[in-house]
Formats: structure tokens, C-alpha cells, sequence
């Protein structure tokens, strides 16, 4: 009778670890919507002012890239030139990813070097051009750092873009590789990612976007660019991480990344290794923000009650183990 208890007791706790994800998994099937779930767990709000940090003075709790270079990024950097500025250097350094030529897309979700080789064959979406832009600032000296703009609320539906940093003119320079351009002015100078932001609410007109070249813009014409952009004005945020190699090179996201790509991100936000997401604060998206603050909590204690009851069940089975291997 007892043995039989523990067996049930054992199946009880199954089914409460089961049930309650495959509720999540019912609310939150799409893969923008799952997108969604890993950025709520990585959710934190900042002020406009907290984002508008130096690129010569990083926070401390921003990651910044430490590790060497690996061999297939290594041997496609190009010097820079003494008199050039970083927008300069980076476009000329982005010129190895064959800019002039229309992209087959589909998302890459591997290491560096294997991006890096993909995206020569034209393939990739917006985070993997970022990734791989991160990663040539860190092999230039060039600052740079990674924006999000999303269209549904924070989750999956939204593109990637970087900024860097130009030491000489003290002020960030944003560059969309990904869509082909970046955008200048009325005076004709690059504008930061949060100045572009602001001129697309206040007066889009104003805006030029200067193209990396006809073949890879990723718009009909720079109107349908800038609603585009428009559309996701509320939804700006910022990765607190440009440690993409370092990322990659983590022993145990290593190990995760062999069995998928989902169990890699996992084992990353539970190893702290996931960078942080930053989400800009203003009136129009508090109610989004309250959204994705909730959701965050609602993850966190399920992913502690499940834990809780993955150990109950492991100590239930052992014991019923060891009753059997004391009956025999």
C-alpha cells in the first residue's frame, strides 16, 4: 500500500510540473511569442538619461568583450586607416560581408565565426549582422553597443540595430547593416539611435538615409523605412552585453547550444550569461513595461516552483529505489 502511495504521490508532482507548461506552452506558442517569454526574463527598465552613457565610459554592469579574437575573425579584419573615424573604419570592415548583394535571410543562431561565414553566403536576419558588428568594434577598438525596437509589446516581432562610438566627435552613431543604411540629419551628420528616435516623432522629414548601397536597403524607399521604424518608436531598448565571443565560448552554453538553440538560451539566463535587456521608459509604453514586469515575475516563480518540485520528485524516486533494492 505504501509503495503504491509513493508511486502516485510521484505521478502527482509529474503532472503539477507538467501542467502549468504546457499552459505556457498553449499561451505562448508562436516563435514570437516565445521570443517573448526569454525577453521577459531578462526584463529591466532605464530612463532615456541612464541609456545616454559615453562609449569611453561604459557602466560596470555593462559586459563588454575581453576575449581573442577567434582565427575566422581574425583573418578578415582590415586595418584601420590612422586618418579615418570609426564610421568610417566600420563601414570599410562591413564591406567583408558583401553589402552589395541581396540577402537569402533565414536566422544563422550559431557562433560567431559560423555567422560571420554565413553572412558572406547571404544569409542571416538583424542579430546576426549586430552580433557580428559587435564583434568586429571589439577587433577595431571601436565601442559598440546593440538597440532592439519591437512592435508588439517587447517580444519576438521587432529588428536589431547597432550603435558605435566615435571618439573623436564624443557621440554615438547608429548603423542599421542589417536594412543598408544610417540615418543622417538636416545638417548631414549621423545621428545617434535615440536622435533618430526622437526625429521620427517630432519631424521625419528632417531625416536622410544614407544607403550602404541599393542592392541590400531593406525598404522600397525611405518612406516605407521610417514608418517602419515609426511603428516601434515605444519600444526601443538596449542589450546590456557586446560579449558575443565570450558568450559563445561559456562551457556550458557550448554544451546547450549542441542539443538547441532554445536549451542554449536557457541555460544562459539561468547562468547569468544572457545579456540583460533595457527598455526604455516613457509614458506611452508604461502599460507595455507593467505587461513584461509581470510576465518576468510569473516566469521566475514558475521556473522556482519547478525546480522545487523537480527535486521533490528525484527524492521521491530514489527512495522508491531504495525500498525495492532493501525488499530484494
Amino acid at each position: 500500500m505504501s509503495k503504491l502511495v509513493s508511486w502516485r504521490s510521484s505521478l502527482i508532482v509529474l503532472v503539477m510540473m507538467i501542467l502549468p507548461v504546457g499552459l505556457l506552452v498553449v499561451n505562448f506558442h508562436s516563435g514570437t511569442e516565445l521570443v517573448r517569454l526569454r525577453n521577459a526574463m531578462v526584463f529591466n527598465v532605464i530612463s532615456v538619461e541612464q541609456s545616454q552613457w559615453p562609449g569611453d565610459r561604459f557602466p560596470a554592469s555593462f559586459r563588454q568583450e575581453n576575449a581573442p579574437l577567434p582565427d575566422a575573425i581574425a583573418d578578415v579584419i582590415i586595418a584601420p586607416q590612422h586618418n579615418n573615424d570609426a564610421l568610417t573604419t566600420m563601414l570599410q570592415q562591413a564591406a567583408v560581408l558583401n553589402l552589395d548583394q541581396r540577402r537569402r535571410g533565414g536566422a544563422i543562431q550559431a557562433d560567431v565565426s559560423t555567422t560571420l561565414m554565413q553572412i558572406q553566403q547571404q544569409r542571416g536576419y538583424c542579430a546576426d549582422y549586430t552580433e557580428i558588428i559587435n564583434v568586429f568594434g571589439h577587433a577595431l577598438d571601436i565601442p559598440t553597443r546593440e538597440w532592439a525596437l519591437a512592435f508588439d509589446g517587447f517580444g519576438g516581432h521587432g529588428h536589431a540595430i547597432n550603435e558605435i562610438w566615435d571618439q573623436h566627435a564624443k557621440r554615438w552613431i547608429m548603423l542599421d547593416v542589417f536594412n543598408g543604411f544610417y540615418p543622417l540629419n538636416q545638417q548631414q551628420q549621423p545621428m545617434s539611435v535615440l536622435e533618430f528616435k526622437q526625429q521620427l516623432i517630432a519631424d521625419r522629414s528632417q531625416i536622410t538615409l544614407k544607403r550602404l548601397s541599393d542592392q541590400t536597403f531593406g525598404f522600397k524607399d525611405d518612406a516605407q523605412a521610417l514608418d517602419y521604424y515609426f511603428n516601434g518608436r515605444h519600444q526601443f531598448y538596449l542589450w546590456w552585453n557586446n560579449a558575443n565571443i565570450s558568450y559563445d565560448e561559456h562551457a556550458l552554453i557550448k554544451l546547450a547550444a549542441k542539443v538547441s538553440p532554445h536549451l542554449e538560451q536557457m541555460t544562459a539566463i539561468i547562468s547569468g550569461q544572457f545579456p540583460q535587456l533595457m527598455a526604455i521608459a516613457e509614458p506611452e509604453n508604461l502599460h507595455m513595461i507593467n505587461n513584461m514586469q509581470r510576465l518576468k515575475l510569473m516566469l521566475w516563480v514558475l521556473f522556482w516552483y519547478e525546480l522545487l518540485l523537480a527535486l521533490l520528485l528525484l527524492v521521491m524516486l530514489i527512495s522508491l529505489i531504495f525500498r525495492k533494492r532493501a525488499r530484494t
